[in-house]
Protein backbone atom coordinates (compact mmCIF):
# COMPACT_ATOMS: atom_id res chain seq x y z
CA UNK A 1 0.00 0.00 0.00
CA UNK A 2 2.03 3.01 -1.17
CA UNK A 3 1.46 6.02 1.13
CA UNK A 4 -1.09 8.57 -0.01
CA UNK A 5 0.00 12.16 -0.62
CA UNK A 6 -1.56 13.11 2.72
CA UNK A 7 0.48 10.47 4.60
CA UNK A 8 3.61 11.38 2.65
CA UNK A 9 3.36 14.91 4.04
CA UNK A 10 3.67 13.49 7.56
CA UNK A 11 6.46 11.09 6.63
CA UNK A 12 8.47 13.99 5.24
CA UNK A 13 7.93 16.07 8.39
CA UNK A 14 6.00 18.81 6.60
CA UNK A 15 2.71 18.57 8.53
CA UNK A 16 1.95 21.32 11.07
CA UNK A 17 1.25 20.40 14.70
CA UNK A 18 -2.49 21.01 14.37
CA UNK A 19 -2.73 18.52 11.48
CA UNK A 20 -0.61 16.00 13.37
CA UNK A 21 -2.89 16.25 16.38
CA UNK A 22 -6.01 15.73 14.24
CA UNK A 23 -4.42 12.68 12.69
CA UNK A 24 -3.27 11.40 16.09
CA UNK A 25 -6.91 11.41 17.21
CA UNK A 26 -7.78 9.22 14.24
CA UNK A 27 -9.92 11.93 12.70
CA UNK A 28 -8.12 12.16 9.34
CA UNK A 29 -10.13 10.99 6.29
CA UNK A 30 -7.94 8.01 5.41
CA UNK A 31 -8.32 4.36 4.51
CA UNK A 32 -7.61 2.02 7.46
CA UNK A 33 -4.20 0.98 6.13
CA UNK A 34 -3.04 4.59 5.69
CA UNK A 35 -4.49 5.54 9.07
CA UNK A 36 -2.61 2.76 10.81
CA UNK A 37 0.63 3.73 9.06
CA UNK A 38 0.19 7.35 10.08
CA UNK A 39 -0.59 6.52 13.72
CA UNK A 40 2.52 4.37 14.00
CA UNK A 41 4.62 7.22 12.57
CA UNK A 42 3.07 9.70 14.99
CA UNK A 43 3.82 7.45 17.97
CA UNK A 44 7.40 8.65 17.51
CA UNK A 45 6.47 12.33 17.07
CA UNK A 46 8.79 14.87 18.68
CA UNK A 47 5.77 16.45 20.39
CA UNK A 48 4.96 14.30 23.47
CA UNK A 49 1.27 15.21 23.33
CA UNK A 50 0.96 14.11 19.70
CA UNK A 51 2.85 10.89 20.41
CA UNK A 52 0.72 10.13 23.47
CA UNK A 53 -2.54 10.84 21.64
CA UNK A 54 -1.48 8.62 18.75
CA UNK A 55 -0.61 5.75 21.10
CA UNK A 56 -4.01 6.13 22.76
CA UNK A 57 -5.80 6.02 19.41
CA UNK A 58 -3.91 2.91 18.40
CA UNK A 59 -4.93 1.28 21.68
CA UNK A 60 -8.57 1.79 20.72
CA UNK A 61 -8.23 -0.39 17.61
CA UNK A 62 -9.58 -3.89 18.11
CA UNK A 63 -7.33 -6.91 17.66
CA UNK A 64 -9.41 -7.97 14.64
CA UNK A 65 -8.96 -4.56 12.98
CA UNK A 66 -5.21 -4.63 13.54
CA UNK A 67 -4.80 -8.21 12.38
CA UNK A 68 -6.70 -7.48 9.17
CA UNK A 69 -4.20 -4.75 8.26
CA UNK A 70 -1.11 -6.64 9.42
CA UNK A 71 -1.95 -9.63 7.23
CA UNK A 72 -1.66 -7.41 4.14
CA UNK A 73 1.52 -8.19 2.20
CA UNK A 74 1.78 -4.49 1.29
CA UNK A 75 1.75 -3.31 4.92
CA UNK A 76 4.75 -0.98 5.49
CA UNK A 77 7.72 -2.63 7.27
CA UNK A 78 7.78 0.02 10.00
CA UNK A 79 4.18 -0.83 10.91
CA UNK A 80 4.95 -4.54 11.07
CA UNK A 81 8.05 -3.90 13.17
CA UNK A 82 6.12 -1.62 15.53
CA UNK A 83 3.54 -4.24 16.40
CA UNK A 84 6.14 -6.98 16.66
CA UNK A 85 7.70 -4.86 19.44
CA UNK A 86 4.59 -3.49 21.09
CA UNK A 87 1.77 -6.04 20.84
CA UNK A 88 1.32 -9.25 22.83
CA UNK A 89 -1.99 -10.12 21.16
CA UNK A 90 -2.04 -13.66 19.76
CA UNK A 91 -4.12 -12.69 16.72
CA UNK A 92 -1.83 -9.75 15.96
CA UNK A 93 1.28 -11.88 16.34
CA UNK A 94 -0.20 -14.59 14.13
CA UNK A 95 -0.90 -12.01 11.43
CA UNK A 96 2.69 -10.76 11.67
CA UNK A 97 4.19 -14.24 11.51
CA UNK A 98 2.07 -15.36 8.56
CA UNK A 99 2.78 -12.18 6.59
CA UNK A 100 5.75 -12.89 4.31
CA UNK A 101 6.52 -9.15 4.27
CA UNK A 102 7.29 -9.01 8.00
CA UNK A 103 11.05 -8.35 8.41
CA UNK A 104 13.03 -11.40 9.51
CA UNK A 105 14.46 -9.52 12.50
CA UNK A 106 10.94 -9.01 13.84
CA UNK A 107 10.18 -12.71 13.53
CA UNK A 108 13.48 -13.48 15.27
CA UNK A 109 12.42 -11.27 18.18
CA UNK A 110 9.09 -13.11 18.49
CA UNK A 111 10.45 -16.65 18.11
CA UNK A 112 11.67 -17.11 21.72
CA UNK A 113 8.36 -16.16 23.34
CA UNK A 114 5.28 -16.98 21.25
CA UNK A 115 2.98 -19.97 22.01
CA UNK A 116 3.61 -23.34 20.38
CA UNK A 117 0.79 -22.84 17.84
CA UNK A 118 2.56 -19.76 16.45
CA UNK A 119 5.92 -21.54 16.38
CA UNK A 120 4.45 -23.90 13.80
CA UNK A 121 3.64 -20.93 11.55
CA UNK A 122 7.20 -19.63 11.95
CA UNK A 123 8.61 -22.97 10.82
CA UNK A 124 6.38 -23.02 7.72
CA UNK A 125 8.32 -20.20 6.07
CA UNK A 126 11.50 -22.03 5.05
CA UNK A 127 12.76 -19.17 2.89
CA UNK A 128 12.75 -16.79 5.85
CA UNK A 129 14.56 -19.36 8.01
CA UNK A 130 17.24 -19.65 5.36
CA UNK A 131 17.61 -15.88 5.19
CA UNK A 132 17.78 -15.51 8.96
CA UNK A 133 19.01 -18.58 10.89
CA UNK A 134 18.63 -16.52 14.09
CA UNK A 135 14.91 -17.26 13.88
CA UNK A 136 15.53 -20.99 14.30
CA UNK A 137 17.84 -20.31 17.25
CA UNK A 138 15.07 -18.26 18.85
CA UNK A 139 12.60 -21.10 18.34
CA UNK A 140 14.97 -23.47 20.16
CA UNK A 141 15.07 -21.09 23.15
CA UNK A 142 11.28 -20.88 23.41
CA UNK A 143 10.00 -22.41 26.70
CA UNK A 144 6.79 -23.47 24.88
CA UNK A 145 8.71 -25.84 22.62
CA UNK A 146 6.87 -29.15 22.23
CA UNK A 147 8.41 -32.52 21.27
CA UNK A 148 6.77 -32.24 17.83
CA UNK A 149 8.17 -28.77 17.19
CA UNK A 150 11.59 -29.89 18.42
CA UNK A 151 11.43 -32.71 15.89
CA UNK A 152 10.58 -30.25 13.10
CA UNK A 153 13.51 -28.04 14.14
CA UNK A 154 15.91 -30.99 13.97
CA UNK A 155 14.59 -31.92 10.53
CA UNK A 156 15.03 -28.37 9.24
CA UNK A 157 18.54 -28.18 10.63
CA UNK A 158 19.45 -31.52 9.06
CA UNK A 159 17.87 -30.62 5.71
CA UNK A 160 19.03 -27.02 5.34
CA UNK A 161 21.84 -26.29 7.78
CA UNK A 162 23.82 -29.52 8.09
CA UNK A 163 26.03 -30.85 5.30
CA UNK A 164 23.77 -29.12 2.76
CA UNK A 165 24.14 -25.65 4.23
CA UNK A 166 26.47 -24.37 1.51
CA UNK A 167 24.20 -25.82 -1.16
CA UNK A 168 20.87 -24.40 0.00
CA UNK A 169 21.54 -21.39 2.19
CA UNK A 170 20.56 -18.14 0.49
CA UNK A 171 23.34 -16.20 2.23
CA UNK A 172 25.97 -18.95 2.30
CA UNK A 173 29.53 -17.63 2.06
CA UNK A 174 32.32 -19.22 0.06
CA UNK A 175 34.83 -21.24 2.13
CA UNK A 176 37.94 -19.31 3.10
CA UNK A 177 41.17 -20.00 1.21
CA UNK A 178 39.46 -22.33 -1.25
CA UNK A 179 41.77 -23.68 -3.97
CA UNK A 180 41.50 -21.73 -7.21
CA UNK A 181 40.13 -24.70 -9.14
CA UNK A 182 37.31 -25.11 -6.56
CA UNK A 183 36.29 -21.45 -6.36
CA UNK A 184 32.61 -20.74 -6.74
CA UNK A 185 31.36 -20.11 -10.23
CA UNK A 186 29.55 -16.83 -11.00
CA UNK A 187 25.76 -16.97 -10.35
CA UNK A 188 24.96 -16.69 -14.06
CA UNK A 189 27.10 -19.77 -14.77
CA UNK A 190 25.40 -21.72 -12.00
CA UNK A 191 21.98 -20.80 -13.39
CA UNK A 192 22.98 -21.80 -16.91
CA UNK A 193 24.31 -25.13 -15.65
CA UNK A 194 21.11 -25.76 -13.72
CA UNK A 195 19.00 -25.06 -16.80
CA UNK A 196 21.16 -27.31 -18.98
CA UNK A 197 20.88 -30.22 -16.54
CA UNK A 198 17.15 -29.80 -16.19
CA UNK A 199 16.39 -29.58 -19.90
CA UNK A 200 18.95 -32.10 -21.14
CA UNK A 201 17.37 -34.96 -23.09
CA UNK A 202 13.79 -33.66 -22.92
CA UNK A 203 11.48 -34.48 -25.90
CA UNK A 204 10.74 -31.72 -28.40
CA UNK A 205 6.99 -32.38 -28.50
CA UNK A 206 5.43 -29.84 -26.08
CA UNK A 207 3.10 -32.29 -24.31
CA UNK A 208 5.73 -35.00 -23.94
CA UNK A 209 8.28 -32.40 -22.88
CA UNK A 210 6.04 -31.08 -20.10
CA UNK A 211 5.29 -34.60 -18.86
CA UNK A 212 8.99 -35.51 -18.77
CA UNK A 213 9.89 -32.27 -17.00
CA UNK A 214 7.11 -32.86 -14.48
CA UNK A 215 8.56 -36.29 -13.67
CA UNK A 216 12.03 -34.84 -13.11
CA UNK A 217 10.68 -32.14 -10.81
CA UNK A 218 8.51 -34.64 -8.91
CA UNK A 219 11.64 -36.57 -7.96
CA UNK A 220 13.22 -33.49 -6.35
CA UNK A 221 13.25 -32.64 -2.64
CA UNK A 222 11.50 -29.51 -1.39
CA UNK A 223 14.71 -27.45 -1.02
CA UNK A 224 15.74 -28.46 -4.54
CA UNK A 225 12.36 -27.32 -5.85
CA UNK A 226 12.64 -24.02 -3.97
CA UNK A 227 16.07 -23.43 -5.51
CA UNK A 228 14.78 -24.33 -8.96
CA UNK A 229 11.76 -22.04 -8.54
CA UNK A 230 14.09 -19.10 -8.02
CA UNK A 231 16.87 -19.98 -10.45
CA UNK A 232 15.33 -22.27 -13.06
CA UNK A 233 13.69 -21.90 -16.44
CA UNK A 234 10.35 -20.51 -17.45
CA UNK A 235 9.17 -24.06 -18.20
CA UNK A 236 10.09 -25.17 -14.70
CA UNK A 237 8.38 -22.15 -13.11
CA UNK A 238 5.15 -22.89 -15.00
CA UNK A 239 5.03 -26.29 -13.27
CA UNK A 240 6.33 -25.24 -9.86
CA UNK A 241 3.78 -22.42 -9.48
CA UNK A 242 1.18 -25.22 -9.24
CA UNK A 243 3.14 -27.28 -6.72
CA UNK A 244 1.10 -28.48 -3.76
CA UNK A 245 3.81 -27.29 -1.38
CA UNK A 246 2.98 -23.68 -0.54
CA UNK A 247 6.61 -22.65 -0.07
CA UNK A 248 7.64 -24.04 -3.44
CA UNK A 249 4.82 -22.29 -5.29
CA UNK A 250 5.46 -18.95 -3.61
CA UNK A 251 9.20 -19.22 -4.30
CA UNK A 252 8.42 -18.93 -8.02
CA UNK A 253 7.24 -15.36 -7.37
CA UNK A 254 10.68 -14.54 -5.92
CA UNK A 255 12.54 -15.44 -9.12
CA UNK A 256 14.53 -12.48 -10.51
CA UNK A 257 13.91 -13.90 -14.00
CA UNK A 258 10.13 -13.65 -13.73
CA UNK A 259 8.55 -11.73 -16.64
CA UNK A 260 5.37 -9.64 -16.66
CA UNK A 261 3.78 -12.10 -19.09
CA UNK A 262 4.43 -14.96 -16.67
CA UNK A 263 2.92 -13.07 -13.75
CA UNK A 264 -0.19 -12.33 -15.78
CA UNK A 265 -0.48 -15.99 -16.78
CA UNK A 266 -0.24 -17.05 -13.12
CA UNK A 267 -2.88 -14.47 -12.21
CA UNK A 268 -5.27 -16.16 -14.64
CA UNK A 269 -4.71 -19.70 -13.32
CA UNK A 270 -7.51 -21.45 -11.46
CA UNK A 271 -5.37 -24.41 -10.48
CA UNK A 272 -2.93 -22.51 -8.24
CA UNK A 273 -3.36 -22.02 -4.51
CA UNK A 274 -5.15 -18.99 -3.08
CA UNK A 275 -1.83 -18.06 -1.46
CA UNK A 276 -0.23 -17.54 -4.88
CA UNK A 277 -3.01 -15.22 -6.05
CA UNK A 278 -3.02 -13.40 -2.72
CA UNK A 279 0.75 -12.89 -2.89
CA UNK A 280 0.58 -11.51 -6.44
CA UNK A 281 -2.19 -9.11 -5.46
CA UNK A 282 -0.35 -7.97 -2.33
CA UNK A 283 3.09 -7.40 -3.84
CA UNK A 284 3.62 -3.98 -5.37
CA UNK A 285 6.28 -5.15 -7.82
CA UNK A 286 4.14 -8.01 -9.12
CA UNK A 287 0.93 -6.03 -9.49
CA UNK A 288 2.38 -2.89 -11.11
CA UNK A 289 1.12 -3.74 -14.62
CA UNK A 290 -2.52 -3.15 -15.48
CA UNK A 291 -2.95 -6.52 -17.20
CA UNK A 292 -2.01 -8.37 -14.03
CA UNK A 293 -4.52 -6.43 -11.92
CA UNK A 294 -7.29 -6.90 -14.48
CA UNK A 295 -6.60 -10.63 -14.83
CA UNK A 296 -6.55 -11.16 -11.07
CA UNK A 297 -9.95 -9.52 -10.61
CA UNK A 298 -11.41 -11.62 -13.43
CA UNK A 299 -10.15 -14.83 -11.81
CA UNK A 300 -12.98 -16.25 -9.65
CA UNK A 301 -10.42 -17.94 -7.40
CA UNK A 302 -8.76 -14.68 -6.38
CA UNK A 303 -9.57 -13.86 -2.71
CA UNK A 304 -12.41 -11.29 -2.82
CA UNK A 305 -10.57 -8.78 -0.62
CA UNK A 306 -7.67 -8.73 -3.09
CA UNK A 307 -10.08 -8.14 -5.97
CA UNK A 308 -11.86 -5.43 -4.00
CA UNK A 309 -8.59 -3.58 -3.46
CA UNK A 310 -7.71 -3.70 -7.16
CA UNK A 311 -11.06 -2.52 -8.55
CA UNK A 312 -10.24 1.23 -8.38
CA UNK A 313 -7.29 0.62 -10.72
CA UNK A 314 -9.48 -0.71 -13.52
CA UNK A 315 -11.00 1.32 -16.34
CA UNK A 316 -14.71 2.01 -16.33
CA UNK A 317 -15.12 -0.17 -19.40
CA UNK A 318 -13.53 -3.17 -17.68
CA UNK A 319 -15.52 -2.51 -14.51
CA UNK A 320 -18.76 -2.51 -16.52
CA UNK A 321 -17.87 -5.91 -17.97
CA UNK A 322 -17.08 -7.25 -14.51
CA UNK A 323 -20.39 -5.97 -13.16
CA UNK A 324 -22.15 -8.30 -15.59
CA UNK A 325 -19.78 -11.25 -15.19
CA UNK A 326 -21.61 -14.09 -13.42
CA UNK A 327 -18.39 -16.07 -13.25
CA UNK A 328 -16.86 -13.97 -10.45
CA UNK A 329 -18.04 -13.75 -6.82
CA UNK A 330 -21.19 -11.67 -6.25
CA UNK A 331 -19.32 -9.45 -3.78
CA UNK A 332 -16.77 -8.45 -6.44
CA UNK A 333 -19.44 -8.02 -9.12
CA UNK A 334 -21.51 -5.70 -6.90
CA UNK A 335 -18.41 -3.72 -5.92
CA UNK A 336 -17.56 -3.23 -9.59
CA UNK A 337 -21.09 -1.96 -10.23
CA UNK A 338 -20.84 0.47 -7.31
CA UNK A 339 -17.52 1.81 -8.57
CA UNK A 340 -19.01 2.41 -12.03
CA UNK A 341 -21.96 4.22 -10.44
CA UNK A 342 -19.65 6.41 -8.35
CA UNK A 343 -17.61 7.37 -11.39
CA UNK A 344 -20.74 8.33 -13.28
CA UNK A 345 -21.76 10.72 -10.52
CA UNK A 346 -23.89 8.41 -8.42
CA UNK A 347 -26.20 7.27 -11.19
CA UNK A 348 -27.93 3.93 -10.75
CA UNK A 349 -26.14 1.07 -12.37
Amino acid sequence: MPPSEFVRTFLQGRAPRSARMVAARGAAPLAPGDMLHLLVVLCGDEDPEVASQSSGTLASWSEAELAAQLRDGACPPEVLEHFARESSSLSVREALIRNRATPARSIASLAPEVPAALLEFILENRARLLESPDILEGVKLNPNLTPEISRQVREIEAEFFSGKKQEYSITAEAPEEAPAEESAAPPEMLEAALEDLLLEGLPLDPDSREAALFQRIAAMSVPQKVRLARMGTREARALLIRDTNRQVALSVLESPKLSDAEIESYAAMRNVSDDVLRQIGSTRELIKHYGVAQTLVRNPKTPPMISQRLLPRLTTKDLSLLARDRGIPDFVRRSAARTVAQRSGGAKY
